[in-house]
């Protein structure tokens, strides 16, 4: 795989991809990451601009961290417990440079958005070597 070639032709494309509104609840974005099998959930808005990112990290951590029921959190907004500003990529970007920034900040899944700030798939570390 060449590292020369643009995020773009390496990532999973945005309907393969978990992904909600900002106002949806975490049993959505959960039963979304199930189907797809993926350990991320993109939040945008209804435009398809990046609001956030919910990982299987974000969720150990709430299960770990929050005292409340679990059928408690299920009906709360995802967002609540995603990250609200997390790192992306454009898709014009090369592989090498999204490749650095994966192992520097220890991210497997990274958001891709086009020239507009839309989100248009992730890039998924695992399909990178």
């Amino acid at each position: 795989m060449s590292n020369e070639m643009h995020v773009s032709k390496r990532m999973i494309p945005i309907a393969k991809v978990p992904n909600i509104t900002p106002r949806d609840n975490l049993k959505k974005a959960l039963d979304s990451m199930t189907k797809l099998s993926l350990g991320i959930c993109i939040i945008k808005t209804e435009e398809g601009k990046l609001e956030g990112i919910l990982t299987d990290g974000d969720l150990r951590r709430l299960i770990l961290t929050v005292q409340n029921p679990l059928p408690a959190l299920l009906v709360s907004e995802a967002m609540a417990f995603g990250t609200k500003n997390p790192k992306f990529v454009f898709s014009d970007s090369m592989i090498r440079d999204a490749i650095t920034l994966m192992d520097e900040k220890q991210i497997w899944d990274l958001p891709v958005l086009d020239s507009e700030g839309k989100v248009t798939g992730v890039l998924n570390r695992h399909n990178l070597d």
